[in-house]
């Protein structure tokens, strides 16, 4: 049928157009078979929604005027409020979290599953106590999977990172595998070869090994050898053990663990310091700018996404949004 309009399929099964709107957008409160009784129709008469108005729509019922701003929750999954003031990672992420909501007409409020006494179960009950009907859960920092038992099935969420073992969730990550290709395309493109990685292997299991696997893929040298250093528990003596056996040109790692061991190297020429977790503080370091707050702004819109399709508890095909990292180069 052609422009097959709502009216077409109210009057088709005999009821208001209003109903068959609801319907169409998923609301809950109609009965079961109702709705699946509409759906089945529209899709039989081959009803097509129109993606301008659909488009409109959403945004009038973004802008439309409320009290107050919707709330939902950033929950820190270890962190406690001071462990987030001092790292800038987790400020620029949360930071990004925050401004994004407000764009979409939300605000964020903060909670920690590390306060004492504080378990999912207990955060779920208050959180569905004060209506907060979504939540973004912060990455893992000390392990490289866990699991938080939360009410899943009365909120919508979206995880940061790939260290939740259980359940598939909707989640975002930046693409650690392609933060890693663009560093050693950037220093080989500067003319080096033995390039290293002195790193923790929690956090590259976290990823899913995607930096040893982008490191060994796309290294200058066809066998780095022992070029890759994971190490469960990282250490001066062990990294400078290393560096005299393997002579790195440049030392990569997952953050600033190196920058103070090489620094106190009394030698004259010492190997060059990438990180693949550069920030602001240190700027003499190049390396790959994660963009936490992008990462924290796509949580956000992926989160908002599944409250305004009305969408709650585990999804049946997780939706995974990486973020790319930029290269950023040393300043004197």
């Amino acid at each position: 049928m052609a422009n097959l309009t709502l009216s077409d399929i109210a009057q088709k099964l005999g009821i208001s157009k209003m109903t068959v709107s609801r319907a169409l957008r998923g609301e809950k409160h109609l009965q079961a078979c109702l709705r699946e009784k509409i759906i089945r129709t529209a899709t039989e008469l081959g009803y097509r929604p129109d993606p301008e108005i659909t488009k409109l729509m959403t945004h009038m019922r973004r802008v439309r005027k409320s009290p107050s701003p919707r709330t939902l929750a950033f929950i820190w999954a270890e962190r406690e409020p001071e462990e987030v003031v001092k790292s800038s990672w987790s400020q620029q992420l949360v930071l990004g979290a925050h401004r994004q909501a407000k764009k979409l007409g939300f605000q964020l409020e903060e909670f920690h599953l590390a306060t004492r006494g504080m378990t999912g179960r207990r955060l779920s009950s208050i959180l569905e106590a004060r209506s907060i009907p979504g939540f973004i859960l912060s990455p893992l920092i000390s392990r490289s999977r866990g699991h938080v038992s939360m009410t899943w099935e009365k909120f919508s969420s979206v995880v940061i990172g790939l260290g939740y073992a259980r359940p598939a969730l909707h989640r975002v990550h930046h693409h650690h595998y392609l933060g890693m290709m663009t560093a050693l395309r950037m220093l080989k493109k500067q003319g080096h070869k033995r390039i290293g990685l002195y790193c923790g292997s929690t956090i590259n299991e976290r990823m899913f090994r995607a930096w040893s696997a982008s490191f060994l893929a796309h290294h200058p040298l066809s066998e780095p050898g022992e070029l890759l250093a994971l190490r469960k528990t990282q250490s001066k003596a062990d990294f400078l053990t290393w560096l005299r056996k393997t002579r790195p040109e440049v030392v990569m790692d997952g953050g600033h663990i190196v920058k103070a061991w090489l620094e106190s190297i009394q030698q004259v020429k010492r190997p060059r310091h990438v990180t693949l977790g550069w920030h602001a503080s240190m700027p003499e370091v190049a390396g790959i700018d994660q963009q936490a707050e992008v990462l924290g702004a796509a949580a956000v819109d992926l989160l908002v996404a599944q409250y305004q399709q009305n969408e709650r508890g585990i999804p049946a095909t997780p939706k995974i949004v990486m973020t790319e990292g930029v290269w950023r180069d040393a300043k004197d």
